[in-house]
């Protein structure tokens, strides 16, 4: 891509010639703008896509460095997140291998998840998981037949697995009750 003239760029603004095609030595019409840092550019379709490809593909070498380095740490790869990942194996298979099973299709939670997280923690944990035990998630999709679990504990990172629909069904007539008992 030959160096802006401002001669080039007021003739083509001017004319409504697309500048790559005026500098190569062509006559064409433009039909889009880029915007190419504070300038916007007039240009022809087949300019104007391959320059948007060009940054889209630097965005997505960009993006896979990134997360390449945030997996490589068993970091959450999407942006803004700083969850550990959960191993792969005790994930379901359309889950992405490169978050921590709180995003896309487990994002969509209807039930309080510290609600769940205490209840998970009180009733269905034995004393000695209990001791030292730091809560981090709880991955569930609605109508699946089972629910993870993780915590933190020194080190090491643990998932639980449970079959969702008893240990719903149990949260729900537990929130039921005290709903009762506060009226």
């Amino acid at each position: 891509m030959p160096r802006l003239s401002r001669e080039d760029l007021g003739y083509c603004m001017k004319w409504e010639k697309c500048l790559d095609c005026y500098q190569a030595g062509q006559d064409r019409h433009a039909t889009e703008r880029q915007k190419r840092r504070k300038l916007e550019i007039p240009c022809c379709r087949d300019h104007f896509y391959a320059y948007k490809n060009r940054v889209n593909q630097a965005d997505a070498k960009k993006y896979a460095r990134r997360s390449a380095e945030k997996r490589q740490k068993r970091l959450c790869a999407r942006k803004g997140c700083k969850n550990n990942l959960i191993p792969q194996e005790l994930l379901p298979p359309w889950i992405e291998r490169r978050t921590c099973g709180l995003h896309s299709g487990f994002k969509a939670f209807g039930n309080n998840r510290t609600a769940l997280l205490r209840f998970i923690i009180d009733h269905c944990l034995t004393p000695e998981e209990r001791i030292g035990m730091i809560p981090q998630s709880v991955a569930y999709r609605r109508g699946d037949p089972f629910l993870l679990f993780g915590y933190r504990q020194g080190q090491g990172y643990t998932t639980v697995l449970f079959g969702a629909t008893t240990l719903l069904s149990k949260f729900r007539r537990q929130n039921s009750e005290r709903k009762l008992d506060h009226c």
